[in-house]
């Protein structure tokens, strides 16, 4: 029997509500990550983060230290222009 919190969904099933910016045009999607800040059962905020099927741990940690690298560049650039 499988674990109905492995049971994938469509994203838009699951994240009803929210909207993210689109891809470029003829970009076509092929896997994601999703990181999403929620409100737990008793109303806390909380995050929950998921994966599509296909993505292995080597692209998932590549993708997410490429990610903080930007994001420190553009932080430490905004601080500069203040």
């Amino acid at each position: 029997m499988s674990d109905p919190d492995d049971e994938r969904k469509p994203i838009a099933e699951v994240l009803s509500g929210l909207a993210i910016q689109p891809l470029p045009d003829r970009w076509s999607p092929l896997e994601g990550i999703v990181l999403v800040k929620c409100l737990d059962e008793e109303g806390s905020p909380s995050w929950a983060f998921r994966t599509t099927a296909g993505l292995n741990d080597e692209e998932l940690l590549g993708v997410l230290t490429v990610r903080i690298e930007l994001l420190k560049d553009e932080l430490v650039d905004s601080y500069d222009e203040e």
